[in-house]
């Protein structure tokens, strides 16, 4: 659901939307079906999108924003390096999965994901890399971890995470095989900080 922000007729057709994507699925979806579940008529509906794709790219966008913010402050605080990087991998990538697949329709939403919003979803993964690089840094400043000692870089460390997680997610099983998998990849990378 996308928390309220200063456009709340965006914020109701949004989570109206996902609410019936997740019910009916997308393709059984009608504008219809959103202009109701939303409180709104449909020609008021077709004044701020003209489909139920755009619908879906809008929600895509709005939690690209969300969750970055999610990953960016899950490096705040006194944790160690190992739960801020897994905070930041479960806001980032699990949460929203599993929520997704937990779903009626969740296998559906997934594969639309990535048939009308795939250039959505490398933004997304650009973001997550961003997201997770500034964090590094951030323990790097607080002296939290020391990746020069090792020739790393933030931004390297963070590519090599996210490659790491889309690539248990393209092999996994469950969703929780895919977390045992990332939270290994997590506690390694965490565990060589002490090497």
């Amino acid at each position: 659901m996308i928390p309220e922000s200063d456009d709340p007729r965006r914020d109701a057709i949004l989570n109206a939307a996902f609410e019936c994507f997740v019910t009916y699925g997308f393709r059984r979806t009608s504008m219809e079906d959103i202009a109701a579940a939303a409180g709104l008529s449909r020609p008021t509906l077709y004044q701020r999108y003209k489909n139920k794709k755009d619908i879906f790219r809008a929600y895509v966008e709005a939690m690209i924003d969300i969750v970055v913010s999610e990953v960016r402050q899950a490096f705040d605080g006194n944790a160690s390096i190992e739960e801020k990087l897994m905070a930041a991998v479960n806001c980032g990538f699990l949460d929203p999965h599993r929520k997704l697949a937990e779903t009626p329709h969740g296998t559906e939403l997934i594969g639309v994901n990535k048939e009308i919003a795939g250039d959505l979803f490398d933004r997304w993964l650009v973001e997550m890399e961003r997201a997770i690089a500034d964090g590094l840094k951030l323990s790097a400043e607080r002296q939290e971890i020391d990746l020069e000692r090792g020739g790393l870089d933030c931004k390297h460390v963070a590519r090599v995470i996210v490659n790491g997680i889309e690539g248990a997610k393209s092999r996994m099983t469950s969703v929780d095989q895919a977390q045992r998998d990332i939270s290994d990849m997590i506690r390694l990378i965490a565990a060589s900080e002490h090497a």
